[in-house]
């Protein structure tokens, strides 16, 4: 009995001591990164190059845009970017461009304007320079037939810029009715736009990359240069919001060209 107590209160003394040993080892992972010898791509580094865009679902012309692109990662999770576009076919007529002139007659009519007047007011975007926030939430490396490895990640972005918006007539493009009110007008300005979309970087090596990106500029517009709501008078009021989406494709270079690797 005298043992059994004994082995008892021994415990009792060694126990705390041995409690007090193993929460004072240390892990040799104790804060050590998730992953090792990591491929930093992005974290302190520049990204610069050079592209081209095309709008998609534009009234009157299209837009095929040479576009330029420079970023600074702060991290490997987020980013600083501008972008610019350079419209180099102002003439891209839209389907509906020709459709809706062929419908017109002239001359002109109390109903409708002539085709020469109705193509006077329809604007374009020019050029665009926006600048966004971006986010990259996934990043990895894929295998392709098991032999061709490469990395990839994706981002979503925000930000606002301007678009510039003209047209391609020679003409005046402003119309008068007979008790001196303006009926069409085109619509020549520098607008505000937001700026909003996704995208993918896919790597070809350590220092460059295929970049793609869909973005949503919205602003505000009359891309006919006529009155929209109905007053009669084609002015400020008939300017309205909307989407206009575009796609670009970038060649994609990273500073500096020697990518760190992870402790």
């Amino acid at each position: 009995m005298r043992k059994v107590i004994a082995l008892l209160l021994g415990a009792l003394v060694l126990l705390p001591a041995a409690a007090r040993a193993e929460k004072e080892r240390k892990s040799p992972l104790t804060n050590a990164p998730a992953i090792r010898k990591r491929l930093e791509l992005r974290d302190k580094r520049f990204e610069a190059g050079i592209g081209v865009g095309v709008s998609v679902g534009q009234d009157f012309y299209n837009a095929l845009l040479v576009m330029p692109r420079l970023a600074f990662h702060i991290t490997d999770w987020i980013a600083l970017g501008v972008v610019g576009g350079y419209n180099v076919t102002p003439t891209w007529k839209s389907s509906f461009h020709s459709d809706l002139n062929g419908s017109l007659s002239d001359p002109a009519t109390t109903k409708s304007a002539s085709p020469a007047d109705a193509t006077a007011t329809m604007n374009h975007i020019a050029y665009m320079a926006v600048g966004q926030v971006e986010f990259l939430p996934l990043s990895g490396k894929i295998a392709l037939f098991s032999s061709i490895f490469s990395y990839f990640d994706f981002y979503v972005f925000g930000g606002a810029g301007v678009v510039n918006l003209t047209t391609s007539s020679a003409q005046p493009g402003s119309c008068i009715d007979s008790n001196g009110r303006t009926v069409c007008q085109a619509y020549k300005a520098t607008e505000l736009a937001g700026n909003a979309g996704i995208g993918a970087h896919a790597y070809l090596s350590n220092y460059s990359a295929i970049a793609l990106e869909i973005r949503d500029l919205i602003y505000k517009n009359n891309a006919s240069g006529r009155d929209v709501n109905g007053d009669t008078v084609t002015d400020a009021h008939d300017l309205e919001w909307g989407s206009n989406w575009l796609f670009s494709l970038n060649v994609q270079f990273f500073l500096p060209a020697k990518a760190k690797i992870s402790r």
